[in-house]
């Protein structure tokens, strides 16, 4: 397993300690939050000194809170855009190839569907040529099922990605699939994975500590350790206790135990 952590696991804590964590933590990589770079107003200069220390494999999650690429009002709509942009450029400067964004959402209720979807289409297309110019992948998030997202299913998605360049792929994410659903049948009906968001949910909340949520992951933990690209640890944790991911990280391990790969953690 390919094991990274996601930043806001340790949103107390600013980037270059994030990577200390996750180097003595023996995770392989960090999937960095742009949001968090910026709220800890951290200089690009020291996080490449200190991954030049910590040797981390990164990817980065753009800016995604509070914006949508596809927002009925034309200011959100660009300043979304930018964001976005700004965060690619982020991930070239910290050298992380892999970026995941989110697709747009509707502003207004279904029959304003069409309109949302063709902005959608030309805003990514305008964002792939942008992360393409900087050598960078685009990675769009497979989206729960709750109102006013547009892509929230494989088929959604796939659909999508027909009319997308080659260097945009998908973020799965594990919590995202309805309970009703199998998540290893989501996993496999997704074309062009190219990094996967796990933790655990119930009912009421996404992206809980893996272990102590109702979604059943030991089948598609089981094909994940096949699975060569990132598979990225999420959750949000606003204190510096570490709990959320100090408990994932003994999950982890205990399931790689069992599966007898400690080789493949670390």
């Amino acid at each position: 397993m390919n094991l990274y952590l996601s930043s806001t696991l340790c949103w107390a804590y600013p980037i270059n300690d994030v990577l200390r964590i996750a180097k003595q933590l023996e995770y392989n990589g960090v999937e960095v939050w742009a949001e968090q770079v910026w709220y800890h107003d951290t200089t690009i200069e020291s996080m490449v000194q200190t991954n030049q220390i910590c040797g981390m494999d990164l990817s980065l999650h753009a800016a995604s809170w509070d914006l949508n690429i596809t927002s009925l009002n034309k200011g959100i709509q660009r300043q979304s855009i930018r964001e976005i942009e700004k965060s690619i450029v982020l991930a070239q400067q910290i050298g992380a190839s892999s970026v995941t964004i989110h697709p747009g959402k509707m502003t207004l209720e279904s029959d304003w569907l069409d309109y949302h979807y063709q902005g959608m289409i030309e805003n990514l297309q305008h964002l792939a040529q942008f992360a393409k110019q900087a050598d960078v992948d685009l990675s769009l998030e497979l989206m729960e099922p709750k109102e006013k997202e547009i892509i929230i299913t494989p088929e959604q998605i796939n659909r999508l990605l027909e009319e997308l360049p080659d260097n945009v792929y998908v973020t799965f994410d594990s919590a995202h699939v309805p309970l009703t659903e199998n998540i290893l049948d989501y996993f496999k009906r997704t074309n062009r994975i190219n990094k996967v968001h796990l933790s655990d949910c119930n009912e009421y909340v996404n992206h809980l500590p893996l272990g102590t949520g109702v979604a059943d992951l030991n089948p598609f933990l089981e094909e994940l350790q096949a699975f060569r690209h990132p598979i990225v640890i999420e959750g949000f944790e606003n204190n510096k206790s570490l709990y959320s991911l100090l408990t994932n990280t003994k999950f982890l391990k205990h399931f790689i135990h069992k599966q007898n790969s400690f080789q493949n953690f670390g």
